[in-house]
């Protein structure tokens, strides 16, 4: 009995060792399939991962520049209303001290008038 033990003793160890070697061949291509991953693979990532984030940053850019135009327009156009309404208000405003100005003119050229027709009057009387 102990001779078969023997014999299979023998026979397991060879398959031990035998299942052992491909573990190591399988190892040893796993770490090659990684190391040729790492040489040809990571460099086209980062080649495609530069390449998306310059788009990403041309349409972004894009998009903000548009952004900005229409921010440039719209103040613009309000900058224009405001002047409008304030040319309006100035005019309005110059309108009424010129109206003021000849009222006072008026009054003023009559009050002068008056008093030149008082000064001749006194002095025909003298």
């Amino acid at each position: 009995m102990e001779e078969k033990e023997l014999k299979t003793e023998p026979t397991a160890r060879d398959e031990a060792w035998q299942a052992l070697q491909l573990v190591r061949e399988a190892e040893e291509r796993a770490r090659q399939m990684v190391e040729e991953a790492r040489t040809r693979t990571a460099p086209g990532l980062v080649k495609r991962a530069s390449e998306e984030a310059e788009e990403t940053r041309k349409r972004i850019l894009a998009e903000a520049r548009k952004q900005a135009e229409q921010l440039k327009k719209e103040m613009l156009e309000r900058a224009r209303t405001e002047a409008g309404v304030i040319v309006q208000q100035a005019e309005a405003e110059k309108s009424e001290m010129l109206k003021t100005a000849e009222n006072n003119f008026a009054a003023a050229v009559d009050r002068t008038a008056a008093r030149l027709l008082e000064l001749v009057e006194t002095r025909k009387v003298d």
